[in-house]
């Protein structure tokens, strides 16, 4: 009887050992080769993990490395007497010392949604008006960038007085909101507008943060939610992006249940679209 053709292990310790690129050479079709085929799929998983954490560690040293030089320099030239510690020079040197710190708070939340461990304390939270509040905290800077920040609620008239509640962390929708509507008061030129929307449709409860800015390109859409990602890193840093505020948005939506999405014409404007349950 011709014995039935077997997978081969790979030598002792090799994956244990760190070499994740390592593949068992599966044959035939019985219950070891489906352990193969198994054991495959998990060194693969592994490698992909490893690769993404790699990637991780290097884009966050990227991030650090240079606005931290720039900012050694100027405390030692401030030390040695080189220049002046004017003003100017104190707001720049504590504006970046926030950037910094923003990169390091999005990153903790990052690593504690990543646990599972982000915290949310969840109430019945009327949109209307956590949108209004978001309004409010925005608005000096949209006045400043010349845009125009504006609501809009589309509601049938029998429902027209009564809130549209989401249990859910209102906290954390801010903070979803105002990281969309900030990204999207960047991308609008002076004379343009950034609109809430608030559409309630049946059980779901309808986010949409519009602007009417440059928009992206259809390349760029699939990895805009990607940590670290920018279409334009030079815009991002300069304006203090972390190139991690959307995966925070991301995150927090599908914590709560949702789903995020978004829909960009270059030279007409960017949608994005957050959908939640009713509570």
């Amino acid at each position: 009887m011709t014995p039935l053709p077997r997978a081969h292990p790979p030598p002792p310790g090799a994956l244990g050992e760190g070499d994740l690129a390592r593949r068992v050479p599966v044959t035939g079709r019985d219950e070891i080769a489906a352990l193969a085929h198994d054991f495959n799929r998990m060194a693969t998983s592994l490698q992909r993990s490893e690769e993404r954490q790699r990637r991780l560690t290097g884009d966050i040293a990227h991030e650090l490395r240079t606005p931290l030089a720039n900012l050694r320099g100027y405390v030692e030239a401030l030390q040695d007497g080189y220049v002046e510690a004017t003003p100017e020079l104190l707001d720049s040197l504590h504006e970046e010392v926030m950037l910094q710190q923003r990169i390091v708070d999005d990153l903790q939340d990052l690593a504690l949604a990543d646990a599972g461990a982000l915290t949310y304390h969840r109430t019945d939270t009327d949109l209307a008006d956590l949108l209004e509040t978001c309004r409010t905290a925005q608005l000096a800077r949209a006045e400043h960038a010349g845009v125009t920040l504006a609501l809009a609620y589309d509601r049938p008239d029998a429902d027209a007085d009564a809130p549209v509640l989401v249990h859910a962390d209102p906290d954390r929708l801010r903070q979803v909101i105002g990281n969309l509507v900030g990204n999207a008061i960047r991308a609008t030129s002076d004379g343009g507008t950034v609109t809430l929307a608030l559409v309630p449709h049946g059980e779901l409860a309808i986010l949409y943060v519009r602007d009417t800015g440059h928009g992206i390109p259809p390349e760029h859409l699939p990895h805009l939610f990607d940590r670290f990602w920018r279409g334009d890193a030079a815009r991002g840093r300069l304006t203090g992006g972390s190139g991690l505020g959307l995966s925070i948005v991301r995150q927090i939506v599908r914590d709560h249940g949702g789903t995020v999405d978004v829909e960009s014409t270059v030279g007409e404007g960017t949608t994005f679209t957050i959908v939640l349950d009713r509570a």
